[in-house]
């Protein structure tokens, strides 16, 4: 495995994940193959993340890691296997997902759980996030006014808060659970006070606020949604004139709540600029151990990091 210096929090995760499952070590030996030093050290602050909040798990950094091996094993493989098979997501409706996911509350703490890992172990999700602390937030004007929908596991608002240019910085979510799980996760790493929760539908009629936001981040979103391209025009609307929108969609990436199946890169650079945006900046990463022309040829997971203004 790539040497990864004295990154100590990403060495104590690496470490103990493997001790839970060692067969997992070639998989994470592609991870970290040729993973950049600014990927590392971002990894290495998500590591630092978990590791605090394990402290306040009741199963522990153990627990978490568990949790990683089932969300591999027993969530998303399932899922891969329906999608080589008949070519779709296995859901396709939003009461399907609530009814087989979301009120399984067993299922999301474990499913939430194993995702805060991944963040540090899979590499598309450690370069989107590297791409969006260290390229999107720095560009953003000071005294910006800033918008996170979805935002789960809180990393994305954690990142956020470190920022002291931002005015003020807000999350949307309309599952009351999502709300609490992101709070104890803003909470336990101190950065709740900075950070405006609300309970709050995208799609809902948003009276009187137009225009209220220079930025909206939507991560790993838009798959869960029947109707991206609705969700997109709200956030238009949301925006400021030449307001900047952060998108990571993925691609070709099975999940038991994914809806809406996107098949190559193209197709989501055209939702967003099919919804009022100019793209200005994209950026895809394949799954772990493929080159992103493999993953295109074989229709294999890419993240779309897609950043884009508002127009007109």
């Amino acid at each position: 495995m790539q040497d990864i210096g004295n990154r100590t929090a990403l060495r104590t995760i690496i470490e103990h994940q493997l001790a839970t499952w060692p067969e997992h070590s070639r998989y994470l030996e592609a991870s970290f193959a040729d993973r950049p030093p600014t990927v590392l050290d971002i990894s290495d602050e998500i590591a630092a993340v978990v590791l605090q909040l394990a402290e306040h798990s009741p199963h522990g950094l153990t627990g978490i890691c568990e949790d990683y091996r089932f969300l591999c094993q027993e969530i998303i493989l399932p899922e891969e296997l329906h999608v080589r098979r008949n070519g779709c997501y296995r859901l396709a409706s939003a009461a399907d997902a609530y009814r087989e996911v979301y009120s399984n509350q067993p299922l999301m703490r474990r499913y939430m759980s194993g995702l805060l890992m991944s963040n540090v172990l899979w590499d598309p999700h450690a370069r989107a996030i590297e791409s969006y602390v260290t390229h999107y937030l720095p560009s953003l004007s000071d005294g910006a006014d800033h918008l996170e929908i979805g935002p789960g596991h809180g990393l994305l608002l954690y990142f956020a808060a470190s920022l002291p240019s931002l005015s003020t910085i807000s999350g949307w979510d309309i599952s009351p659970a999502s709300v609490a799980h992101t709070q104890s996760v803003l909470d336990a790493m101190g950065a709740a006070q900075k950070v405006r929760l609300q309970l709050h539908n995208l799609l809902h009629r948003n009276t009187g606020m137009s225009g209220s936001f220079d930025s909206i981040t939507m991560s790993e979103l838009l798959e869960h949604l029947e109707d991206p391209a609705a969700a997109l025009r709200a956030a238009h609307d949301l925006l400021r004139p030449e307001g900047r929108l952060w998108v990571n969609i993925p691609v070709n990436s099975p999940a038991p709540d994914h809806i809406y199946l996107l098949q190559t890169t193209d197709e989501a650079c055209r939702l967003v600029e099919a919804s009022g945006f100019d793209v200005i900046d994209q950026k895809f990463f394949p799954m772990t151990g493929s080159s992103l022309e493999r993953a295109r040829r074989n229709q294999l997971s890419i993240s779309c990091v897609i950043t884009a203004k508002r127009a007109g």
